[in-house]
């Protein structure tokens, strides 16, 4: 990189820690125009795209990145999230399956491959995908809530209380999305009980008749 084009991502880097957004996208731009071959100046435009809520034209930066070299997790996982954000998870898990090629011990890319999976409803997927997110991060509170979530969705509901409980007891905040369904797992669990015990008492009472 010369030194030209090494000022002037930094300068791009510096505007976007300040939040001058569109002023780092201005020079991104510039940089990219001039240098085409530049991975880090088509990944920061993808970046700062993204944190401008403009994410058509970020997935289109990625791109770039990703035609000069494809084999750098960041940079699937950020398109990702930018598909993700764009409604588009098919597109946006085949992204985090590409990341975790590179990675697989990435714990958030695991959460974020479960939340496209339970976006496509397949639950049983994403129930998979939030437990290799906790096995390599025990404390990530918002991944348990994700598993928790799914179990719920799936009627799995003693799991669906447990990791709720756990993922309120890692981080408190998460109590009041817990509250929105917990007491259905916890009413849904207990007819449950209820029905079997009362089954089991008519064939105690059929069996003694």
């Amino acid at each position: 990189m010369t030194e030209n084009s090494t000022g002037r991502l930094h300068e791009a880097l510096n505007l976007l820690e300040e939040g001058l957004v569109k002023k780092a996208i201005e020079v991104l731009r510039g940089l990219v125009e001039e240098r085409p071959d530049l991975i880090e100046g088509w990944y920061n435009l993808g970046y700062a795209l993204t944190e401008a809520e403009e994410y058509e034209e970020a997935v289109k930066a990625y791109d770039e990145a990703l035609a000069i070299d494809n084999f750098i997790f960041e940079i699937w996982f950020n398109k990702g999230a930018a598909l993700y954000a764009m409604s588009d998870f098919e597109a946006a898990r085949d992204c985090y399956e590409e990341a975790l090629e590179i990675n697989p011990d990435d714990a958030e890319a695991w959460n974020n491959i479960g939340n496209c999976h339970s976006r496509l409803t397949d639950g049983e997927a994403a129930i998979e995908a939030y437990t290799r997110a906790v096995a390599l991060k025990p404390d990530y509170a918002e991944a348990f809530y994700n598993k928790a979530n799914a179990h719920f969705i799936e009627e799995q509901d003693e799991k669906a209380i447990t990791y709720a409980e756990l993922a309120v007891e890692l981080n408190p905040e998460l109590s009041k999305m817990v509250s929105q369904w917990i007491n259905v797992s916890r009413n849904r669990l207990a007819s449950r009980k209820e029905d079997a015990e009362h089954k089991r008492r008519q064939l105690e009472k059929s069996g003694s008749e």
